[in-house]
């Protein structure tokens, strides 16, 4: 899609004429708190913006800054409008790349970022992880890395190579892409979607209403069965098969990790259901592969979703290390608390140079915790 001052004056009018709308239809009590929340986020980019154009960001984030990085991307598209911008393109993970190894960063597999936490005299390090197997990884991404020579980690779910997911998310776009308003019988809400912008507040509102609430998404299985949005079908249309990801996982630059058998919100699990999401995934990844699966990545990732409990399990699972989508870079503390190491999700679009150096500094961690413990690892 087009990015002149047209198109980018067409999507600012439709954002406003969309908040608008989001207005009247939540009501007048909603008023205060949408504001507040466009004020904090316009605030966020303001102060990410002067941070980056003085030596603001540097001396902040340098307290915040660690040893290494894990950064996170999910699918990679040619077109990041189309697919209402829940990835990002290959220009902007070479961007990413660049930009680590300009901040003098190494990028290396886990197994030597683990050895580099270790060792203060090493070299600061990046390690590149990207989740769910998605097709576009294969076609998109890893042609990229091979010239970049980036060495990656891939974290697979069992129910995205064997369609058995329910990818709800896929859903969510999919029913609002093709509509141009939507009935969200669940949450007693309609949406008018017929524009790009309105399709993103949408997708937004939605993603965040479902949050951590499994049942939440669960709720909306007869919403995609009366749409006939098939998910299994679209699982199948985004994400490898298994002779993909075979072929994918024997390139040498590709780690293969393990990321649960479903890609359920762990914390609605009992223990006995999350010890299997575990081991079932990683039995199924060493007898694919006839390698050990040693690490782990948590769905969703958050304080919310994962925790001590879930660590444990993972310890107990035999994996080595296990990462959260926490804020925060690594530092040798993080090595007392390895299933519970921060990732930090770089693979969205639009990206501002001012918002990845934000992340790349530390000085993101700051912000999120208003000036926190640097070491993430329950927050």
């Amino acid at each position: 899609m087009g990015t002149g001052p047209d198109m980018q004056r067409s999507f600012l009018a439709d954002n406003l004429r969309n908040l608008l709308r989001n207005l009247r239809d939540e009501g007048l009590s909603a008023i205060p708190g949408r504001l507040a929340e466009i004020a904090g986020r316009k605030f966020a980019r303001g102060f990410e913006e002067v941070a980056y154009r003085t030596p603001l960001g540097d001396t902040i984030g340098r307290g915040y800054r660690g040893h290494g990085i894990v950064v996170m991307f999910h699918e990679i598209h040619t077109d990041v409008d189309a697919e209402l911008r829940t990835g990002c393109d290959p220009a902007q993970l070479e961007r990413i790349i660049l930009a680590l190894r300009a901040s003098k960063r190494d990028i290396v597999t886990i197994p030597e970022g683990l050895r580099r936490l270790a060792d203060p005299a090493s070299s600061p390090f990046a390690v590149l992880t990207f989740d769910d197997a998605y097709r576009d990884n294969l076609t998109n991404a890893l042609p990229l890395l091979e010239r970049l020579e980036a060495p990656l980690t891939l974290f697979v779910p069992t129910g995205m190579i064997t369609r058995e997911t329910y990818a709800w998310w896929l859903g969510l776009r999919e029913w609002i892409l093709k509509n141009d308003s939507i009935d969200v019988v669940p949450m007693g809400r309609r949406f008018s979607c017929a524009d790009l912008a309105s399709k993103l507040s949408t997708m937004r509102q939605l993603t965040s209403w479902i949050g951590y609430d499994q049942a939440r998404a669960d709720s909306l299985m007869p919403v995609f069965d009366a749409q006939a949005i098939s998910i299994p079908a679209l699982v199948d249309r985004y994400a490898m098969d298994e002779a993909e990801l075979r072929r994918f996982a024997s390139h040498p630059l590709v780690t293969i990790g393990a990321h649960t058998e479903t890609h359920r919100i762990l914390s609605g699990l009992s223990a006995p259901e999350l010890a299997a999401e575990f081991r079932g995934n990683k039995s199924y990844l060493e007898a694919m592969f006839d390698r050990p699966v040693s690490f782990l990545a948590y769905p969703y990732g958050t304080p919310d979703s994962c925790g001590a409990r879930e660590a444990r399990l993972a310890s107990e699972a035999g994996f080595e290390a296990s990462f959260t989508t926490r804020h925060g870079h690594l530092f040798s503390e993080h090595l007392r608390h390895p299933h519970l190491l921060p990732r930090i999700d770089v693979g969205y679009a639009p990206q501002s140079a001012a918002s990845l150096a934000t992340r790349l500094s530390g000085l993101h961690r700051a912000m999120a915790t208003h000036f926190g413990n640097p070491v993430a690892t329950e927050v």
